[in-house]
């Protein structure tokens, strides 16, 4: 199968390392596999793709809406007679299914990666999600978003959920069970934004130090923004760790991260406090790795942890919730760890390995190339 698969960038970024994950594994396979970005300058998995063998093409956007990218898939899809093109994000979507409309052969699959609360203009996201009609089937990465865009009347039928993939190879469980409670370390990941949900964290952390005199260590993996809104936003966290000498000696720092395999092993739990989600790349490398997962009960994360079977959820606008999970992890013994570690690594293996993923985008393409000729492109699946 010849296949196109289209991205902003492929510098850092969740998205961006799965459709990398994604390309690679298909080209393994034996597909004839070609990737577009509009972005070149962002080029972190250039080399990776690359030495797979996978052609990339690129078009420099300067700012704003761009006809300039449209006109260059199109010609992509004109010119190589791709079988399936496959776009992941909101804006590479955007242009992939307006670039459809110049070759009628080509199935269309657009991928959502992350979740309908994150939806900053009702108006945008209704009138974005209206080109969904041109698309052959929408992918999201998580159950909970995928049902809700199933009860548009559009996209009824031509919905599904494929989870992340991991390499489980690299994410080998390390850590024995904790000696002592205070030796407690705690990864969070993610960029230092609202979402994310740090200054309850730091909230959580001072009523835990209340109740038992001490807190965990905790190492923040992920870049804080210099210009914006987010920019005010990690200077009020900032300004609130300052203000808490007991918690900020124990609060690290790390900045964007490129070994996760490694920054895991150095660490007993994730805890991931954000108010929302796609499905988070850090939680299920952390499941893969063996460490028991704190994290907000929103979306699909109670599918990933399962209360108290890979770790414990809370309420993330509830600083106490947090704590009181952080107070269960400190609270597990030696067997307790080892049995919670042992699930997490199971369900990895089970549901978030790359085989996984690429079997289900596998059967999609499948099904979808091998529609009769005489279905329109984009029409609602039986």
């Amino acid at each position: 199968m010849k296949l196109l698969l289209v991205i902003d960038h492929l510098g850092l970024g969740g998205a961006q390392r799965q459709i990398v994950e994604l390309a690679c594994g298909l080209a393994r396979r034996g597909h004839t596999v070609e990737l577009f970005s509009y972005f070149p300058q962002h080029d972190f998995f250039l080399r990776r793709v690359v030495d797979q063998g996978i052609a990339v093409h690129s078009y420099r956007k300067g700012s704003g809406f761009s006809f300039g990218v449209i006109g260059a898939v199109a010609a992509l899809l004109r010119e190589r007679s791709f079988d399936l093109v496959i776009s992941f994000l909101n804006n590479p979507n955007i242009y992939t299914e307006l670039a459809s409309l110049a070759s009628q052969r080509t199935r269309v699959v657009v991928s959502e990666r992350c979740s309908y609360h994150d939806d900053r203009s009702l108006l945008a996201a209704n009138g974005r999600r209206m080109l969904h009609a041109l698309a052959d089937h929408v992918v999201t990465n998580s159950e909970t978003h995928a049902a809700w865009l199933r009860n548009k009347r559009w996209l009824r039928t031509k919905v599904s959920c494929i989870y992340n993939g991991l390499d489980l190879q690299a994410l080998v469980p390390a850590r024995s069970a904790l000696t002592e409670r205070s030796d407690l370390r705690l990864l969070a990941v993610g960029r230092v934004c609202p979402q994310k949900n740090p200054l309850n964290l730091i909230a959580a952390l001072r009523h835990f130090h209340d109740r038992h005199g001490y807190v965990p260590e905790l190492s923040w993996a992920g870049k804080q923004e210099t210009s914006g809104a987010d920019q005010r936003y990690v200077a009020q966290v900032n300004e609130l760790l300052q203000s808490l000498p007991h918690i900020s000696a124990r609060w690290h720092w790390l900045g964007e991260q490129l070994d996760m395999p490694s920054l895991l092993r150095r660490h007993d739990a994730l805890i991931h406090p954000s108010f929302y989600e796609g499905l988070p790349n850090a939680a299920c490398e952390a499941l893969a790795a063996g460490l028991p997962v704190l994290i907000s009960d929103v979306c699909d994360h109670s599918r990933l942890v399962l209360q108290g079977e890979r770790g414990f959820l809370f309420d993330p606008a509830d600083p106490q919730s947090i704590a009181a999970s952080i107070e269960r992890v400190t609270a597990l013994d030696a067997q307790g760890w080892r049995a919670m570690s042992h699930n997490a690594r199971s369900y990895a293996e089970t549901h978030l390995g790359v085989a996984q993923m690429l079997d289900s985008y596998e059967r999609l393409f499948i099904s979808l190339t091998a529609r009769r000729a005489g279905m329109p492109r984009g029409a609602a699946q039986s």
